[in-house]
C-alpha cells in the first residue's frame, strides 16, 4: 500500500515560503525557461536528425501535443496540490515515501544537469559576441551561474524580476526576427529527403524536441508561492504552452521559409542566419546576445526550480533539516547554495550532447510518474477538491502516459548507455533514502 500522505514528517517552523508570486511570473517561467533555448539550436538539431522539411514540422507538432497533453494532466495535480517540490509532492501523496525520493531526486539531478548543459551552451554564443574569450568556456559558464545564484539569493523578488525581463525582451526579439523573415526570397525546396534516416536519428530529433518542450510544467514549482494558485498555475501552464507551441510553429515556419534545407541542418544558430541576411553582421551579434539572454532565462528557471526540490526533501526530513530553511526574502538560501555547487560539478565534467540524452530520458520518467499519479489519485482520493479538471480524462492522460513509455522504450533500444547513465543517476536516490531513514530511525 502506498504511504499515507499524514505520516510525512511535520514541516519545520522555518519553512515557510512568501507568497508573491501570480500570473505574470507563471507565464514567464513556462515560456521564458522553455523557449529560451528550444529556438536557438533545436531546430538544426531536429532537421539534422529527421532529413526533411514535413518530418521536421510533424516532429514538432507531435512534441507540441505531447507537451499540451502534460499541462493538461499535471495542471490538475498543481492545482490540487499546490507545494514546493514539483512532481515528488504528486509521486508521495500518490505512491508513497520512496517512490517521491526517486522522483525528486531524478528531477533535482537533471534540473542541475540541465543548468549544466545551458551554461555550457551560452558560453559558446558569449564567446562569438566576444572573440577575446575563447578558451575561456568554463570561466564564463561558471561567472553566469555564480550571478543569477547571488541574484536568488537576495530574494524571491529580484528571481522573479529577472525571470520576467529576460522572457519579455527574448519574446520582443522573437516577434522582430520572426515577422522579418518574411520579408527575404523564399529558400530553395529540398529536392530529396536527407539519406540514412533510421531509429536512431529519429530518437535524437525527439530528444531535441523534449528538451526544447521541457519547461512546460515550471509553474508547479512555485504553486506554494503564489497569490492564487488554484487559478494561476492552470493558467500558466496552460496559456504558456499555447504561447510556446505557437512560438515553435512560426519559427519552424520562418527558418524552413528563408533558409535552404541543407543551411538549416549545418547552422549551429539558424536564427542568427536570418538576422544576418536582415541587417547584417549587427543583426547577427543582436541575435547572439538574445541567445545569452534566452539561455540566461531558463538557468534562472532552472536553478530555481532545483532549490525548490531540495527545499520540499529537507522540509519532510528527507534531507537534512538546514535545506528548508528559507530566509526572510523568500530564498531557501542552504538548498540554493548545494544546488549552484552541483551545476558547477556537472559543467566541468559533461559534455553538450550526452547532458541532452541524460536530460531528456529523466524528464520523461518523472512526465509518467506524474501522468500515473492523475489516474491513481482519481482512483484513490476523488474527494480531494479539484479546481481544474483534467480535459479528456482518462483518455488524454493516457496517451501522455503511453507517449512516455513509448519514448523510453526506443531510447532503451538505440541509445543503451546514456539510458543506463540516466539510471545510475536515478539510482543514487536509493543509498541517500536508507541512510536518511537509518538515521530518522
Amino acid at each position: 500500500m502506498p504511504t499515507a500522505p499524514d505520516s510525512a514528517p511535520a514541516p519545520v517552523r522555518s519553512s515557510r515560503l512568501l507568497r508573491l508570486l501570480g500570473l505574470g511570473f507563471g507565464l514567464a517561467v513556462v515560456v521564458g525557461g522553455t523557449t529560451g533555448t528550444g529556438v536557438l539550436r533545436s531546430p538544426r538539431e531536429v532537421a539534422e536528425a529527421v532529413g526533411s522539411a514535413d518530418g521536421v514540422l510533424l516532429v514538432w507538432l507531435a512534441g507540441g501535443l505531447y507537451a499540451l497533453l502534460g499541462a493538461n494532466a499535471i495542471a490538475e495535480l498543481g492545482a490540487m496540490l499546490p507545494q514546493a517540490g514539483g512532481w515528488y509532492g504528486y509521486a508521495h501523496r500518490a505512491f508513497g515515501e520512496f517512490v517521491a525520493v526517486v522522483v525528486a531526486w531524478g528531477d533535482w539531478v537533471s534540473s542541475c544537469v540541465t543548468a549544466a548543459l545551458v551554461t555550457l551552451m551560452m558560453s559558446t554564443y558569449v564567446t562569438l559576441l566576444f572573440p577575446t574569450l575563447a578558451g575561456h568556456e568554463r570561466t564564463v559558464s561558471l561567472a553566469s551561474v555564480a550571478v543569477l545564484g547571488l541574484i536568488q539569493w537576495r530574494g524571491l523578488r529580484e528571481a522573479s524580476r529577472a525571470q520576467e525581463l529576460t522572457a519579455l525582451l527574448v519574446a520582443g526579439a522573437l516577434l522582430i526576427i520572426l515577422v522579418g523573415s518574411w520579408w527575404l526570397p523564399a529558400a530553395p525546396a529540398l529536392s530529396s529527403p536527407l539519406a540514412g534516416r533510421g531509429l536512431l536519428p529519429l530518437v535524437v530529433a525527439f530528444q531535441a524536441v523534449i528538451f526544447a518542450y521541457d519547461g512546460w510544467y515550471a509553474a508547479i514549482y512555485f504553486a506554494e508561492e503564489d497569490h492564487d494558485p488554484a487559478r494561476a498555475v492552470p493558467r500558466s501552464m496552460l496559456g504558456g504552452v499555447a504561447l510556446v507551441i505557437l512560438t515553435y510553429a512560426l519559427l519552424n515556419a520562418a527558418l524552413l521559409h528563408a533558409l535552404p534545407f541543407q543551411e538549416l541542418t549545418t547552422a549551429e544558430l539558424p536564427l542568427a542566419e536570418v538576422a544576418d541576411r536582415l541587417l547584417g553582421p549587427w543583426g547577427r551579434r543582436a541575435m547572439l546576445a538574445v541567445a545569452v539572454l534566452g539561455h540566461l532565462g531558463v538557468l534562472n528557471s532552472v536553478l530555481l526550480m532545483a532549490t525548490r526540490v531540495l527545499f520540499a526533501l529537507g522540509r519532510d526530513g528527507l534531507l537534512p533539516r538546514p535545506l528548508a530553511r528559507v530566509h526572510k526574502a523568500g530564498t531557501p538560501r542552504s538548498a540554493l547554495l548545494v544546488a549552484v555547487l552541483l551545476t558547477a560539478a556537472l559543467m566541468a565534467t559533461g559534455t553538450a550532447e550526452q547532458l541532452l540524452a541524460v536530460t531528456s530520458i529523466l524528464f520523461v520518467s518523472y512526465y509518467a510518474v506524474g501522468f500515473a499519479a492523475v489516474l491513481w489519485l482519481r482512483r484513490t482520493a476523488p474527494e480531494l477538491p479539484r479546481p481544474y479538471r483534467t480535459w479528456g480524462y482518462p483518455v488524454t492522460t493516457w496517451v501522455a502516459l503511453l507517449g512516455s513509455g513509448a519514448f523510453l522504450v526506443s531510447n532503451a533500444v538505440a541509445e543503451p548507455g546514456n539510458t543506463l547513465l540516466a539510471v545510475g543517476l536515478v539510482a543514487g536516490s536509493y543509498p541517500v533514502w536508507r541512510l536518511v531513514k537509518r538515521r530518522a530511525a
